[in-house]
Order: structure tokens, then C-alpha cells, then sequence
């Protein structure tokens, strides 16, 4: 008997320590709309954009759900061009939510799109036909609450693998819109002036008339 305690012994320790050994499971990340439900986003609609128009804009980062998240790059850039301009570099925020959301400013002067750029360098846009693997890796919501105010998500695996759409959700409000001129026909410009022309000369004519005086 006294040969079965030490067995005991080990047994009974070894199952004591087990809850301690055993790394408990991770928590599941949330979804898309338990974000926004979070963030306070309850009154949001899916759209139809994919590039943004000219002006002055608020970003800022709420969350970023992304295995590599510290290495990911936000940026913007010019519809038809390569030129990047980084918004949120990877070490601005952290996994999850931002300790405390992060707010930018761009002032972008030509209608714009989105870009993440990743480790493996590829890099996905809100525009759907950049995309190297030709899927969709951002979906755009509208805050129905606040007009001027876009939602976005990205996903960040090639292929669009999970498609989750919450390894990194930033909002994009328009602060200033860009001041456009007006065009205006050549035919109208055309009329104007010809109208303006007659009345100087009709002018001067009244002005500069003398009246004929007439001997009797």
C-alpha cells in the first residue's frame, strides 16, 4: 500500500495543475456589425462607393482585427495614379480597438480612393477592379445619422479569405468640400459680352450726341 502513495501522489498533483497548463481559448473576434454596435454605429446603410470626392476629410482609426496589424499602412491617393500617401502607419494603433480612437486630416484636392498595405506587400483598395486577386477587400457604410460621414472596412488576406471586413475600420468624414468653378459656355460668355459691347456703345452715343442748332 505505502508503494501507492507516491502514484497517488503525482496522479493527484498532475490533476490539479491541468487547469493551469491548459492555455484557455481565445476569444472570437467580433464581427463587422458588432463593431460598429460598439462604436455607436447603429444607424448604418451599405453603399455603393468606391471612391471618394475632393476635400477636406476627417480619418480617424477605431479598430484594427488584423494578425499583423502593427506592420498595415492606410493610405489615399488620386484616382488613376500610383502615388500613395500613408494616413496610419501600423504602430498608431493596436489589435482590437484603439486605445482611444486616432483622428487625422487629409486634404486631398482630386477625387480619391483608399489603400492598405500589407507585410506581404500587396496591397487592397476601396476600389474593387485594383484588387491583384480581383476580390472585394473594403466594404463602405454610409452613417445615416451623420451624412458627410463614410465607414470603411478592410480585409486583409489575399483572396479575401474569411471576409470580415474588420482588420482595420476607420470612418471618413468631410469636414470642407473642394471649391469648384463653374464652367461656362463659350456661347453664353459669347452673348454677354456682345450685350455689354451694345450698351457701352449706346451709351456713348446718348452721352456724346450734341442736338443741331438751325439758323433762321
Amino acid at each position: 500500500m505505502r508503494k501507492l502513495f507516491p502514484g497517488i501522489f503525482i496522479v493527484v498533483l498532475s490533476l490539479l495543475c491541468i487547469p493551469y497548463v491548459i492555455a484557455p481559448e481565445a476569444a472570437p473576434e467580433p464581427s463587422l456589425m458588432e463593431i460598429f454596435n460598439h462604436l455607436g454605429f447603429t444607424n448604418v446603410a451599405e453603399a455603393d462607393v468606391e471612391t471618394f470626392l475632393p476635400g477636406i476629410y476627417e480619418v480617424t482609426l477605431y479598430a484594427e482585427f488584423a494578425g499583423y496589424n502593427e506592420e498595415n499602412e492606410l493610405g489615399y491617393y488620386e484616382v488613376g495614379t500610383s502615388t500613395y500617401n500613408v494616413i496610419f502607419y501600423g504602430l498608431e494603433g493596436n489589435f482590437g480597438y484603439t486605445d482611444a480612437p486616432i483622428t487625422k486630416e487629409i486634404d486631398a484636392p482630386y477625387v480619391f480612393g483608399l489603400s492598405l498595405h500589407t507585410p506581404e506587400d500587396h496591397r487592397y483598395f476601396t476600389q474593387h477592379s485594383n484588387n491583384g486577386d480581383g476580390e472585394q477587400h473594403s466594404i463602405v457604410y454610409e452613417n445615416l445619422n451623420d451624412p458627410l460621414m463614410y465607414i470603411v472596412g478592410f480585409e486583409n488576406i489575399w483572396g479575401a479569405e474569411d471576409r470580415d471586413y474588420q482588420d482595420i475600420v476607420i470612418s471618413l468624414k468631410l469636414k470642407t468640400p473642394e471649391q469648384v468653378i463653374p464652367e461656362v459656355p463659350f456661347g453664353t460668355i459669347l452673348i454677354a459680352a456682345t450685350m455689354l459691347i451694345a450698351f457701352v456703345c449706346f451709351v456713348a452715343y446718348k452721352r456724346f450726341r450734341r442736338p443741331q442748332i438751325v439758323d433762321f
